[in-house]
């Protein structure tokens, strides 16, 4: 891959990619110490003014340590990492922060494809999980984006690898239910859901909550997870032709 063609391509898509995680406070760890040092300078050009001013950025590093201070002491939202760290491993971290601050918002780069991978990736509920050879397709601003929603994004290639790995619930889903899972894990909100099978925000909360009680979870990311791995419902869709450029 090219990055640089890439991004001169796709100004545009890196300007919404900014456009959402200025409404974060991100934290950024990585196993590459030339990657953290560049999200740095990224983020101060951003910023007008004072140089030293990144109030989006709560931290960027290389170790697992640095990076659960930095979630223990500050007000992080946005999690971002990738599977390997130079001390350390992404899929620990996540399962921290998640255990720490259970409503952080993750999204996990997973460097190599391997099915035990992707069980282990899933069981640390993170939000958005997309393979690192996928990077050029689309799929980093769509996780964002629905990330940032309070969404969920499962890599299309993870989650049809996955799908029916495991047995069914012992209480049996509606097909409303099952209707509004299909449309968590194509990464909906709750006001997305509601129009598009005509009903209310409420009332697609009173779904999820039947659904949270009989997969016995306590959120929607963990709830999409479950009915993906039993197969209840299909994996996400991939992106259109439309959206392969973006990055």
């Amino acid at each position: 891959m090219d990055a640089v063609k890439l991004y001169r391509s796709d100004i545009h898509s890196q300007q919404k990619i900014d456009e959402i995680i200025q409404a974060e406070t991100v934290l950024f760890a990585c196993g590459s110490r030339l990657l953290a040092s560049v999200w740095v300078r990224s983020e101060r050009a951003r910023v007008t003014g004072d140089k030293n001013a990144m109030p989006h950025l709560a931290g960027s590093c290389t170790k697992m340590s640095e990076a659960e201070g930095i979630i223990q002491g500050d007000s992080v939202s946005l999690l971002i990492s990738t599977q390997i760290l130079e001390e350390g491993c992404g899929i620990d971290l996540i399962r921290f922060a998640k255990k720490l601050k259970p409503d952080i918002k993750t999204l996990l780069f997973l460097e190599h494809s391997s099915m035990a991978l992707f069980q282990a990736a899933v069981e640390t509920n993170s939000d958005g999980i997309v393979l690192e050879s996928e990077m050029g397709t689309g799929h980093v601003i769509e996780a964002i984006s629905r990330i940032s929603r309070g969404g969920f994004y499962l890599e299309p290639l993870i989650a049809k690898a996955l799908n029916g790995s495991r047995e069914g619930p012992s209480q049996k889903l509606s097909s409303k239910e099952l209707e509004v899972m299909q449309s968590v894990v194509y990464g909906l909100t709750d006001k997305e859901i509601g129009e598009s099978i005509f009903c209310t925000s409420d009332t697609v909360k009173y779904h999820l909550k039947n659904v949270y009680n009989k997969l016995g979870v306590h959120n929607r990311t963990r709830a999409a997870i479950c009915v993906l791995l039993m197969g209840l419902v299909g994996p996400p869709k991939p992106l259109t032709p439309a959206s392969e450029k973006l990055p």
